[in-house]
C-alpha cells in the first residue's frame, strides 16, 4: 500500500513525473518500475488519479531532456492497458511527441496509441473528432487507420479510399501512408486499394502525397506479389515530375524494403531515386542504407544499379562521404569480387567512378595491402580495352600504388608479349619509380612465386628499378639545388603550422570529443586518473606513455617533377577508346 499512497500523494501535489524517474534509478529498477507501472495503471482505471494529467501538461514541465525519456518509456509501457476517453489520450500522446523533439525516439508513443486504439471502436472514435484539415492530425489519422485495419482491414481500406479521394490533404496524405501497411484478406481489396493509389497519382499536384502513394504501392509489393506490374506502373506513371518529397519517400521504401522488394519494383524506385540532388543528405542517408542492405542478401548489381548512376551524375559526391555504409560492404567483399566492380567502373570511361574508385580504396583502413587480382580472360577484353583499363587503374589509383599494380600484373598474365611490355612500361614509370620502397617490396614477395606467369615482367622491372635508384645515387648532393637555410626554416613552418590545423579539425570531428575530457601533459612518462565507482571510492588507474610513428611514402617524381606527374595522370585518368 506504500506505494499507492506514495503515487496518490505525488499526482495530488503535482509531482508524479519525478516520481517515473526515481523508479528508474532505483535498483533493481526493473521490478521497481514494473511495479510502479502496474500500481499507475489500475489506480487510473479505478479513477483514483488521472495519469495523463501530467503528459497533457509536459510541455511546461520542469524535468530535463533526459530526465523526459525515462518518463516516456513509462508512459509507453501503460497507454495500451489505461482506461480514457479518446480527447483525452489524444492530448496526452501529441504532447508526449511533442515533447521529444526530433530525437528518433519520439514516434515510441504513437506505437503505444495505436495498440490502444486496436481495442473496441477507439479507432473509430479518433476518426469521428479529428480535424482531416489539421496537419497536426495527419499522425492520428494514420494510426486510427493502422488500428482499424487490425480489426476490420475493409473498413479500413473502404475510409482510406474515401479520405483520398476527398480534398483534405492531411487526410490523404495519412490515407497514402497506411494503406500500403495494410494487411488485407483478398485479391479483390488488394487490387482496389491500388487502384485507388494509380487514380491518385494521376490527378494529384502534391509531391509530398505522390512520395506516400509510391512508398505504399511499392510495399503492397510484399504482401502481395501478383500487384508487382501495377505497382511498377504507377511507380512509372509518377517518376515523370517528381519533387524532392516524393525522391525522399521513394529512397525511404528502398531503404525500409529493399531486402524483400522485386528486382523490377527497386528498378522503377530507383529511377526516382537517381534524381536525388547532392545536397539532400538525409534522402542519400535513405540510399546508402538501402545499397549496403542489398550487397547483405546478395543483390549486389541491384545495388550497384542503384548507386552508381547517382555517383556519375554529381561530381562533388564523394562515396566515402555519401554512402559510408555501401563503401563499408564493397570493402569487405571477396577480392576477385571488389576487382570486377572496379574494373567495370573503369573500363565505364566515367570519370565520376573512376573517382568513386579512388574514394572506395583509399578509405580502406588497414596496414595490409589492397591486392585485387583477377582473371582477365573471361572478360574477353580487347588490346585497346586492356590497356584503356591498365592506364585509367594507374591514374586513379596512384596513391594507392600496390592496388594498382595487382590489377595491372592481371592483366599482363592473360596479355600479348607486345601489350605486356606496354604494361610493364607504365608499370615501371609512372608507378615503381614513384613507390620503390612497399611497392618493390611487395613485387618482391610476388615474383617468389615460381608459377606466376608475371614473373618474368616482375624481375625485369625489378632489375630496372635498381638500375634507376643506382644512377640516383651516384649523383651527390648539388649544392645549387639545395634550399637555403631560410627556406628551409619557412618550409618547416608551413608544414608544422597545416599539421597543427589538421589537427585540429580532426579533433573537432572526434567521436570521442563528446564522451572524454582533454588533458595536457607538460612532462613526465605516465598518466594516472581517478575513477569515482560511488560508494566514497575512487579507483586509480595508470597508463604508460609511450612513442609511436606514422610513415606515409611520397611520390619520388611529386618532388622533383610535380607539374609533369600531374600531366601524365590527368591524362591516363581522361583516356577513352578511340571513336
Amino acid at each position: 500500500m506504500a506505494l499507492r499512497d506514495d503515487i496518490v500523494a505525488h499526482h495530488a501535489t503535482g509531482t508524479l513525473l519525478g516520481l517515473f524517474v526515481a523508479s528508474i534509478r532505483q535498483e533493481p529498477h526493473e521490478e521497481v518500475a514494473a511495479e510502479l507501472r502496474a500500481e499507475l495503471i489500475a489506480l487510473h482505471n479505478e479513477g483514483a488519479i488521472d495519469v495523463l494529467e501530467p503528459a497533457r501538461t509536459i510541455a511546461d514541465s520542469g524535468i530535463d531532456q533526459h530526465d523526459f525519456f525515462f518518463v516516456q518509456h513509462i508512459y509507453v509501457d501503460i497507454i495500451p492497458k489505461l482506461e480514457a476517453g479518446v480527447p483525452a489520450m489524444l492530448a496526452a500522446v501529441k504532447a508526449l511527441v511533442a515533447r521529444a523533439g526530433n530525437d528518433l525516439a519520439s514516434g515510441m508513443p504513437n506505437a503505444a496509441f495505436r495498440t490502444w486504439m486496436e481495442t473496441g471502436s477507439r479507432a473509430l472514435d479518433v476518426l469521428a473528432i479529428v480535424d482531416f484539415d489539421n496537419d497536426q492530425e495527419a499522425a492520428a489519422i494514420f494510426l486510427a487507420l493502422q488500428a482499424l485495419a487490425k480489426n476490420d482491414a475493409l473498413d479500413a481500406v473502404g475510409r482510406a479510399i474515401e479520405y483520398l479521394n476527398a480534398t483534405a490533404v492531411p487526410a490523404q496524405l495519412a490515407a497514402a501512408k497506411a494503406i500500403g501497411t495494410f494487411d488485407l484478406p483478398d485479391a479483390s481489396a488488394q487490387n482496389r486499394a491500388i487502384g485507388a493509389l494509380a487514380d491518385t497519382v494521376a490527378i494529384t499536384t502534391d509531391d509530398n502525397l505522390r512520395g506516400h502513394l509510391i512508398s505504399s504501392a511499392s510495399e503492397m509489393t510484399i504482401k502481395a506479389p501478383a500487384l508487382e506490374s501495377r505497382a511498377v506502373s504507377l511507380i512509372e506513371a509518377a517518376s515523370a515530375d517528381v519533387g524532392d518529397n516524393a525522391i525522399h519517400h521513394s529512397s525511404s521504401a528502398l531503404s525500409f524494403h529493399a531486402r524483400n522488394l522485386t528486382a523490377p519494383v527497386i528498378a522503377a524506385l530507383a529511377t526516382i531515386a537517381h534524381k536525388v540532388k547532392p545536397e539532400n543528405k538525409g534522402t542519400l542517408d535513405q540510399l546508402d542504407h538501402a545499397g549496403w542492405a542489398l550487397i547483405n542478401v546478395g543483390r549486389l548489381d541491384e545495388a550497384l544499379a542503384l548507386i552508381s548512376p547517382i555517383l556519375s551524375a554529381n561530381p562533388k559526391l564523394a562515396i566515402h562521404d555519401a554512402f559510408g555504409s555501401l563503401t563499408h560492404a564493397l570493402l569487405t567483399l571477396p577480392a576477385n569480387r571488389l576487382a570486377q566492380i572496379v574494373v567495370q567502373w573503369l573500363l565505364s570511361c566515367d570519370y565520376q567512378l573512376g573517382e568513386a574508385v579512388r574514394g572506395l580504396v583509399g578509405n580502406r583502413h588497414s596496414d595490409a595491402p589492397l591486392v585485387l587480382e583477377f582473371d582477365a580472360g573471361p572478360l574477353n577484353l580487347r588490346v585497346p580495352e586492356a590497356m584503356l583499363l591498365a592506364h585509367r587503374a594507374i591514374g586513379f589509383l596512384f596513391l594507392s600504388p600496390i592496388t594498382a599494380a595487382s590489377l595491372v600484373l592481371s592483366l599482363i598474365r592473360t596479355a600479348e608479349p607486345e601489350q605486356r611490355d606496354a604494361m610493364a612500361e607504365i608499370l615501371f614509370d609512372p608507378l615503381l619509380i614513384n613507390f620503390s620502397g612497399r611497392l618493390a617490396d611487395w613485387l618482391t614477395t610476388t615474383a617468389a612465386n615460381g608459377v606466376d606467369l608475371a614473373k618474368p615482367v616482375i624481375e625485369t622491372l625489378l632489375a630496372r628499378l635498381e638500375t634507376y635508384l643506382d644512377g640516383l645515387r651516384r649523383i651527390d648532393r648539388i649544392k645549387e639545388l639545395r634550399p637555403s637555410e631560410r627556406e628551409r626554416l619557412i618550409e618547416n613552418h608551413r608544414q608544422h603550422q597545416s599539421m597543427r590545423e589538421a589537427y585540429a579539425k580532426a579533433e573537432q570531428r572526434s567521436a570521442f570529443r563528446s564522451i572524454v575530457s582533454r588533458c595536457v601533459l607538460l612532462y613526465g612518462r605516465r598518466s594516472i586518473s581517478y575513477y569515482d565507482r560511488g560508494g566514497g571510492t575512487a579507483d586509480r588507474q595508470e597508463m604508460q606513455l609511450h612513442s609511436f610513428s606514422h610513415s606515409v611514402e611520397a611520390p619520388r617524381l611529386d618532388v622533383l617533377e610535380p607539374f609533369d606527374l600531374d600531366y601524365t595522370l590527368r591524362v591516363f585518368r581522361t583516356m577513352r577508346l578511340a571513336q
